[in-house]
């Protein structure tokens, strides 16, 4: 069985931890901190905890300040109080909010310290499992989503893949604070494309010109999006970053009502100057010319990240003439050999003329299995070009907060 992070002592009396090391040798795994700046010191440098036990009074911070901080580094510590009797209202209003799984008196008894403590490891594995389990519903919703738009229409889900990736690319360097949220908004973006006709989706693939009722169709796309990924446990942010994905920094733009500027949503800016910098990208290459069609619209997107994301995919290339990307080696392949997450640079196209899969697009693992039927029926023009190796295809569930 997988063995628990330790647990944490805090408290500034030195003599008190010493003790406590003396009664709980070879009962529990644990570390101990003097003070509660030492403690924060430890966790903000990656220590992991599953218990945090701490005095009440203590300088700097008390034990109900220290703990709320220990709650944002450590979300899934439990945390636990010792307090004297004068301090128990105090204590009784913190696991009220939630802050605190259990309080002891002092002084404590050895077995009650021994049995709250063995309780709060029993909670911090509930509490990690039920992670695990969230995080597996949470992949496989979202592997299901991007597989549909895959499947419906591999150009629309291609640019989905190249937003998600430049995504990756600036995310921490713009200060996003949950990267992984910023690159799975991008790739679910097109995710309401599920509720349009098939003359619409088509029209859109081939980027051919909408009618003025399609144009409003396609516009409230991003209400269907929101629906279906409101539906996904933790998924509330990236919903309504996808919800917003078209709203201009002005305010004008879908929805009509809502933030503007800076009240908008970081990732919600970041996608309304990926989408349209996916509708004039036609390869895999990036050049300054394309930002500099982008400001031609101001109103549309705000200035200074429109500055640092072009700073950050030009970075690469002194001259910024040209990005190279994605980073990977080239390859010259039979079909047979295509792997799922194979970046494409030539169209996958039967000796009749039927083009399956077109350039510039990821392979996805139902793409594959389509064209092994496809082969058994079909010759195929071979060798395929691809890169491979570069940026991980793969969809990312990090942590969520």
């Amino acid at each position: 069985m997988k063995q628990n992070p330790p647990v944490l002592f805090v408290d500034d009396d030195e003599n008190l931890l010493m003790a406590l090391k003396r009664k709980l040798r070879g009962k529990f795994n644990f570390d101990t901190a003097v003070g509660p700046l030492q403690a924060l010191e430890k966790i903000k440098a990656g220590n992991r905890y599953a218990v945090c036990v701490a005095d009440m009074r203590m300088p700097d911070m008390d034990g109900v300040q220290l703990l709320g901080e220990v709650a944002k580094l450590s979300p899934d510590t439990v945390n636990m109080m010792l307090t004297g009797n004068a301090d128990q209202h105090t204590a009784v209003e913190a696991i009220n909010r939630g802050h605190i799984f259990r309080f002891f008196n002092k002084p404590c008894e050895d077995d009650d310290l021994i049995a709250g403590l063995n309780a709060g490891l029993r909670q911090y594995q509930l509490i990690t499992a039920e992670r695990a389990l969230i995080e597996q519903t949470l992949a496989g919703s979202v592997k299901v989503l991007t597989e549909v738009l895959a499947q419906l229409n591999p150009a629309i889900f291609g640019k989905a893949m190249r937003a998600k990736i430049w995504c990756d690319t600036i995310a921490k360097s713009i200060g996003y604070p949950h990267p992984w949220e910023l690159g799975l908004a991008a790739l679910l973006a097109p995710i309401g494309y599920v509720s349009l006709p098939p003359t619409i989706l088509a029209r859109l693939g081939e980027e051919k010109p909408l009618q003025p009722l399609e144009r409003d169709v396609v516009r409230r796309t991003p209400e269907v999006a929101r629906q279906l990924i409101s539906n996904i446990p933790r998924l509330e942010r990236v919903a309504e970053i996808v919800y917003l994905q078209n709203r201009n920094f002005d305010g004008s733009g879908f929805p009509a009502d809502g933030p503007l500027g800076n009240e908008l949503p970081l990732g919600a800016r970041v996608l309304r100057i990926f989408n349209d910098l996916g509708k004039i990208v036609d390869s895999d290459l990036v050049v300054k010319q394309h930002f500099d069609e982008l400001r031609q619209k101001p109103e549309r997107y705000d200035p200074g990240l429109l500055d640092q994301i072009e700073a950050l995919l030009a970075k690469e290339d002194p001259s910024y003439d040209k990005v190279a990307y994605p980073k990977g080696t080239e390859h010259d392949i039979n079909l047979k050999n295509l792997r799922m997450g194979d970046f494409l640079l030539t169209d996958i196209e039967t000796l009749e003329g039927q083009v399956l899969l077109t350039h510039g697009n990821y392979v996805s693992e139902i793409q594959l299995q389509r064209l092994r039927v496809f082969q058994e029926l079909h010759q195929f023009h071979e060798p395929i070009r691809v890169r491979r190796g570069g940026h991980d295809p793969e969809v990312q569930i990090g942590e969520a907060s």
